[in-house]
């Protein structure tokens, strides 16, 4: 029994050599690629580790950038493959003019959640993956689509980060979550990441939410299923550039 389990651990953990280029040993380059979701032309950038090796099965964070933004700035604004080495991080674009993302169940069709399975899959095609290990980071409208993923697409997101943004889904399910937001925020008052907090905290099993401080970082109280901080900065809307390494560092223990 033990050794079943043990061998079950290795195939989930480390890739095999199929006829896949995702684990025969090849480099990763990063790159841009173009999915057609819905009938519509959908694009990504890939930054892949620089010791990847196609063996040693990667983490996957997927970043989602503010209303009007795009992947370039996403990927210069919160650099997570610069503060995480090891994962592979997926900088994908909205859609629209100006390019934003749907924060609702239904909106727009579904045709973000359905970009992000297709991105998902494409990357599991593509590239060695820990499945145990795929995350969500968004700032502002970015945010939102994160959290939708984890409404919507709980059984595929190990963790959240959460900059700015606002809960416009009804979670069901546990998931380790840190949420950053200014008390000064005019867009998405703080009030907005309080209210979040509170949710999860209760869909997490914790016997409290994190208290709020003027300042800094505070946990959720006795959490029986997973983690909730609540990370607190005296200004507006603008994303808070410390809260990257925050990020990266609550999420990397998260699975």
């Amino acid at each position: 029994m033990l050794r079943s389990s043990a061998l079950l651990l290795i195939a989930l953990v480390a890739c095999a050599s199929p006829a896949s280029a995702a684990s025969d040993g090849a480099p990763f380059p990063p790159s841009r690629q173009t999915l057609t979701v819905d009938g519509i032309a959908r694009s990504f950038a890939v930054r892949a580790p620089a010791a990847y090796d196609g063996r040693r099965a990667a983490p996957v964070v997927f970043a989602f950038h503010p209303f009007g933004m795009n992947a370039e700035y996403m990927a210069t604004r919160v650099p997570l493959a610069r503060s995480w080495r090891q994962a592979i991080v997926v900088y994908p674009n909205g859609s629209g003019q100006p390019q934003s993302w749907q924060t609702t169940t239904g909106e727009r069709g579904d045709r973000d959640l359905h970009f992000f399975d297709a991105m998902l899959s494409w990357v599991r095609e593509h590239a060695c993956v820990d499945a145990h290990r795929v995350y969500a980071v968004g700032y502002s409208n970015g945010a939102g689509f994160a959290y939708l993923l984890a409404c919507e697409r709980a059984a595929s997101i190990a963790g959240l980060g959460i900059a700015s943004g606002r809960l416009e889904c009804k979670p069901s399910q546990p998931a380790p979550i840190v949420i950053n937001h200014g008390t000064a925020d005019g867009t998405i008052p703080y009030d907005a990441a309080l209210d979040a907090a509170t949710t999860w905290a209760a869909v997490n099993g914790c016997k409290a939410p994190p208290p709020p401080v003027p300042e800094g970082c505070a946990v959720a109280r006795s959490c029986s299923f997973a983690p909730v901080t609540l990370c607190t900065y005296a200004g507006g809307h603008e994303y808070n550039s410390s809260f990257t390494a925050t990020a990266v560092d609550f999420l990397k223990g998260r699975r």
